[in-house]
């Protein structure tokens, strides 16, 4: 099985911690016998990012595809992965999206916010694993930005609206809030209670 390891890396940086994470990542996915795939993509805007990622994880034949931004990083030695793939067996969603600190840190990216479980809801991708497989009819792409009446931006992101088609076809997304994450660009740290 293809494990795709994506990073839709704006402004050419990843966080060196980032970066380490994604080892960790690596070495879980060869225990398992998986073959993982780094993808790494920097386009302007982050929707074209994400979508170029996922088509780019199909067109190999990933099963799975586990996205991180550049600037965010499960908060524990051993990666985030094995975490997420456990949140994914046990609840047989085709979405796990870890609780990620928003930018200022005063809030997280997920609704509703349960801290140390996993439970349905939607949740931003600073973290998330997608099984494409049962994904694969959802119609693309996954990621747009919704404009409202008056052309603007809807304050909603095209991360939360992806969980919501993703519910909307039938699927489970689940929030993994057992996981600490952290985001570089406040410091914010989202642990355990």
């Amino acid at each position: 099985m293809i494990i795709a390891l994506a990073v839709p890396a704006y402004r050419q940086q990843i966080n060196v911690r980032t970066a380490q994470n994604w080892t960790q990542d690596t070495i879980f996915a060869m225990q398992q016998g998986w073959r993982p795939m780094m993808l790494w993509t920097d386009i302007n805007s982050i929707e074209c990012s994400r979508n170029t990622i996922v088509k780019q994880a199909c067109d190999v034949g990933a099963r799975l595809l586990l996205m991180c931004d550049a600037d965010t990083m499960p908060a524990v030695p051993d990666g985030g992965l094995r975490s997420m793939w456990d949140a994914m067996c046990e609840t047989g969603a085709a979405v796990v999206g870890a609780a990620v600190p928003v930018r200022n840190g005063s809030t997280m990216n997920c609704e509703p916010a349960e801290p140390g479980a996993v439970y349905d809801g939607v949740v931003g991708t600073g973290y998330m694993l997608v099984d494409l497989i049962k994904l694969r009819d959802l119609p693309k792409p996954w990621f747009s930005v919704v404009l409202s009446d008056d052309g603007t931006e809807k304050a909603v992101g095209s991360d939360i609206g992806f969980c919501r088609a993703v519910r909307s076809a039938g699927h489970r997304v689940v929030v993994n809030y057992r996981l600490p994450m952290a985001h570089f660009e406040t410091s914010a740290v989202a642990t355990r209670p």
